[in-house]
C-alpha cells in the first residue's frame, strides 16, 4: 500500500443558513455531525448586497412568482424582509445547536454571498450548505455558491439536499489515491450501523480491481459488516454518475485529487448528481 488513510479531523463546522429546503437539510447535516464528533458549529447569514443593489435601481421590478404580476423593488421592503430571514435564520440554527447539544456562534454578513460563505468558512474544517438556495434556477445542479465552494474553498465540502433517510447507504469512490483514502477513512467515521457502505473500485483492468478491493478491505478492517464493492471501469462523469444513480446514496464521499480522474471531472460530476455530497479536500 502507498500512501497512508487519514481521516480528516473535524473540530469546526461552519454552516450557510438561508432558510431554504435545501438549507435546512444542510443545517441538520452539520448539527448531526457536530454533535457526533463534538465539534463547534458556526451558522453564516448572508444579505446579498447584489439584491440591495438592485432594489436602489429606478428600473428594478419585483416579479411575482405565482401571478406573473410586476411591480417596482422596493428597497426599504427588501430591507424588512432580508432582516427578517435572518432573524429567521438565527431562531432556526439556535434550536436545532442546542437539540444537538453542541457549542455554536451565528454571525450576519452583507455582501457577496459567495464570497462571504467563504471568507467565514476560513479557518474551519468543514463548510456545509445546500445544493441550491433560495435564488429560483430554471435547470438542476448546484447553485451558484456551491459551484464556487468546490472550487476555491480551502476547506471540505458538504453539500445537501432534503429528502433522503439516514439509513441511506453510504458510497465511496476509490481508486487508491491518498485522496481516495483519505474519503474512505472519513465515510466510515460518518456511516451508521442501520447503513450500508458500497465502494467504487476505479481501475481499467481485473489485476487492478483485486489490488483495490484487498486494499481498501484493509482499510475498513472490521469497522462495518454491511459493505458492497463495485467494479467501475469507467472515469468519465457521466457513465459514473448513472452508477451512482443505481445506489441511490444518502451521502457520496469522494476527494478532489485522484490518480484516475481529473478535477474537473469531479467538479462536473458532483454538479450532475442530486445526491448529498462530501467533498475532501485535497491541503493547499
Amino acid at each position: 500500500m502507498t500512501g497512508v488513510a487519514k481521516r480528516i479531523t473535524i473540530k469546526r463546522i461552519t454552516v450557510a443558513i438561508d432558510c431554504s429546503p435545501h438549507s435546512r437539510a444542510s443545517l441538520f447535516a452539520a448539527a448531526e455531525i457536530a454533535g457526533m464528533l463534538q465539534a463547534e458549529l458556526l451558522g453564516v447569514f448572508v444579505e446579498d448586497i447584489n439584491l440591495i443593489r438592485m432594489a436602489e435601481l429606478p428600473f428594478s421590478q419585483e416579479i411575482h412568482l405565482h401571478t406573473a404580476r410586476s411591480e417596482p423593488l422596493d428597497s426599504l421592503k427588501l430591507e424588512r424582509l432580508l432582516k427578517l430571514q435572518a432573524k429567521e435564520a438565527h431562531e432556526l440554527f439556535i434550536q436545532t445547536a442546542e437539540r444537538f447539544g453542541i457549542p455554536y456562534r451565528f454571525r450576519k454578513l452583507r455582501g457577496m454571498v459567495p464570497t462571504e460563505v467563504l471568507e467565514a468558512a476560513l479557518g474551519t474544517d468543514l463548510l456545509a450548505m445546500g445544493r441550491s438556495g433560495r435564488t429560483p434556477v430554471c435547470c438542476r445542479g448546484l447553485g451558484s455558491t456551491a459551484k464556487k465552494a468546490i472550487r476555491e474553498a480551502k476547506t471540505n465540502i458538504l453539500l445537501t439536499r432534503p429528502g433522503l433517510g439516514a439509513d441511506s447507504p453510504l458510497l465511496v469512490i476509490y481508486d487508491g489515491s491518498t485522496g481516495a483514502k483519505a474519503a474512505l477513512e472519513t465515510a466510515l467515521g460518518f456511516v451508521r450501523e442501520e447503513a450500508s457502505l458500497h465502494v467504487f473500485l476505479l481501475g481499467n483492468n481485473v489485476r487492478k480491481h483485486a489490488f483495490l478491493k484487498e486494499e481498501a478491505e484493509m482499510i475498513i478492517g472490521k469497522r462495518i459488516a454491511k459493505k458492497e464493492f463495485h467494479v467501475i471501469p469507467w472515469t468519465d462523469s457521466r457513465t459514473i454518475a448513472q452508477c451512482i444513480h443505481m445506489i441511490e446514496p444518502g451521502l457520496l464521499v469522494l476527494s478532489d485529487t485522484s490518480d484516475t480522474v481529473s478535477t474537473e471531472t469531479v467538479y462536473s460530476l458532483i454538479d450532475t448528481i442530486d445526491y448529498p455530497v462530501l467533498l475532501v479536500k485535497s491541503p493547499m
